[in-house]
């Protein structure tokens, strides 16, 4: 009866530590082999703490490639689930995004391709209830080439920003863009989607999101400008500043 009693006894010791060292895992933010990603914070308003979760399946055994994304929101002993594209190396970030005064969460997900180019998604779970809050869009831009191996970029209500783009002339010449210095025909720009997304303190306004884009040229190995821009959330996301930074290309004459 006693080796029973202290039978159970373990049991219980070894159950009550299991789960102790999970409750420690969540709250400690982790990572496991890039597929799991877990947090607890009160996301649906009710002040009690959720668990909030990203899992991913593998495409095969030892590939970093996540053909199934998933973020789950256990509340209540109720679990919330949403499907996510698939990629690489899903993020985790939960903030009050549209100012309501719940924690809202943000994931993004690296797409395939060597520009880091990244999917991102914003979720409410106010009330127990998901909800997309979507990203900010791109930035509303006109970029385009100008004679004399010139490149330009307008961002409305702010002055254009012209760059020399000479150190590439015998790329852009081989492909005929340019013929003498000449635009063969007018020839936009290549805006990339974001390549980050991240969370942003904007004065005044709570929390935002800044995002960073790149603008190429004649491919995607041709970058020429790179757009910083930030978001608060007021019935929809609205672009607070964005601002342009030539990047400094290798000489190609």
């Amino acid at each position: 009866m006693k080796k029973l009693y202290l039978l159970k006894y373990a049991v219980l010791v070894i159950s009550l530590f299991l789960s102790y060292q999970a409750v420690e895992a969540h709250d400690k933010n982790f990572q496991v082999d890039g597929t799991y990603i877990s947090t607890k914070r009160d996301v649906t308003g009710d002040q009690k703490i959720d668990i909030i979760q990203v899992q991913g399946l593998p495409y095969e055994e030892g590939s970093k490639f996540l053909k199934k994304i998933e973020l789950s929101v256990e509340s209540n002993r109720r679990t919330i689930s949403v499907s996510l594209d698939a990629g690489y190396k899903p993020d985790l970030k939960v903030a009050d995004l549209n100012n309501d005064g719940v924690q809202d969460v943000l994931v993004t997900v690296l797409m395939e391709g060597k520009d880091r180019l990244i999917t991102s998604y914003a979720y409410t779970f106010k009330d127990g209830k998901v909800k997309e809050l979507e990203v900010p869009p791109s930035v509303p831009v006109m970029a385009q080439f100008l004679d004399g191996y010139k490149a330009e970029i307008r961002i409305e209500g702010q002055k254009p920003v012209v760059i020399d783009v000479s150190s590439r002339k015998q790329t852009y010449d081989e492909l005929g863009i340019y013929r003498n210095g000449k635009l063969n025909e007018p020839t936009e720009l290549l805006v990339d989607p974001y390549s980050s997304l991240d969370l942003k303190t904007v004065l005044g306004k709570g929390k935002g999101l800044m995002g960073i884009q790149n603008v190429k040229g004649s491919d995607e190995r041709d970058p020429i400008f790179e757009i910083k821009s930030v978001w608060n959330y007021n019935h929809g996301w609205k672009l607070v500043k964005a601002q342009v930074k030539p990047v400094k290309a290798k000489n190609n004459k």
